[in-house]
């Protein structure tokens, strides 16, 4: 059996960096916020995590493109708060409800970040809160300029 140890692996700890990382949290008043005890979006250095996204009251009578839209302008917003824009999106995850909805979402996703190119990730759930949704969308943003 080979040493997992040996060769330019190491158990040494590496080297610490002694500058800080800033941690900011921006919380876009939605009321799950603080019931669930999370933030909108969390921005350390310049990357800037954004919480899932469904989309809000009127919006959520509506088909799947619609509903992705009016979350990807909740993102959006979250984004901008942090400093952060849609093209510095690097990584979105997807979690649809019914892979009926493929088409009408992954048509939302293309406008929104076509020219980007994130990598992504698609994933059918059970369910989504609030019950009315079909789409949610969770993003992580570099700010590279």
């Amino acid at each position: 059996m080979a040493d997992i140890h040996s060769g330019a692996c190491s158990t040494e700890a590496a080297p610490r960096r002694d500058w800080p990382l800033i941690r900011t949290n921006f919380s876009s008043g939605y009321p799950y916020e603080d019931v669930y005890g999370y933030a909108r979006a969390v921005r350390v250095a310049d990357q800037v995590f954004v919480s899932g996204t469904t989309a809000r009251a009127h919006h959520l009578d509506g088909d799947a493109y619609k509903q992705m839209m009016a979350a990807i302008a909740t993102v959006a917003a979250a984004l901008g708060e942090a400093g952060a824009e849609l093209r510095h999106v690097v990584r979105t995850v997807v979690y649809v409800l019914d892979m009926a909805d493929i088409h009408q979402i992954a048509r939302a996703h293309e406008e929104t970040f076509g020219q980007s190119r994130p990598a992504s990730t698609l994933v059918q759930v059970a369910a989504l809160t609030p019950t009315s949704a079909r789409v949610e969308i969770e993003v992580t943003a570099i700010i590279h300029d």
